[in-house]
């Protein structure tokens, strides 16, 4: 008798915002401008000084060292600009272990609302909850503290 085994389902990460100013610039600043705003001090495999996403669809997502080497975080799965890009994440595990990251781009009176959902956590081996504890608190500081500052000052 073989045994399947049965992933349970571990809530995304869901985060939402809103910055000043339209989802073709603030689609520009997460993309294009990510080396300006992400924390890398604070999150990067290795001490980095730089971080890149090639705009396309299989394109990599990646950090850069000081000495120039590179470190893959994961590739673009969806590249729809302004209004969407969906991101494969396998920074510190294995491909198979990849989480997928959504983040939509939707204007809005005030400016641009920006969703984030992290989601594909029961793939992890090693507690993936534990895992998606760790990565909500980062997601604040990153995102919600760091990308909205730099969008807000990119009217």
């Amino acid at each position: 008798m073989s045994a399947t085994i049965k992933l349970i389902p571990i809530p995304p990460i869901v985060k939402t915002l809103t910055v000043r100013c339209s989802p073709e610039t603030a689609f520009r600043v997460f993309t294009a401008d990510m080396g300006r705003w992400y924390p890398l001090s604070i999150y990067s495999i290795k001490p980095a000084v730089d971080c890149r996403l090639e705009p396309h669809i299989g394109g990599r997502l990646y950090e850069i060292g000081a000495d120039g080497q590179e470190t893959l975080w994961g590739h673009v799965l969806e590249w729809d600009p302004p209004h969407a890009l969906a991101l494969s994440w396998q920074a510190r595990v294995s491909e198979e272990e990849a989480q997928r990251i959504d983040v939509s781009f939707r204007a809005i009176p005030e400016g641009t609302e920006v969703r984030l959902v992290h989601a594909g956590w029961e793939r992890v081996k090693v507690d993936g909850a534990e895992w998606r504890d760790k990565y909500d608190g980062g997601w604040v500081e990153i995102f919600e503290r760091r990308f909205k500052a730099f969008a807000d000052k990119s009217i």
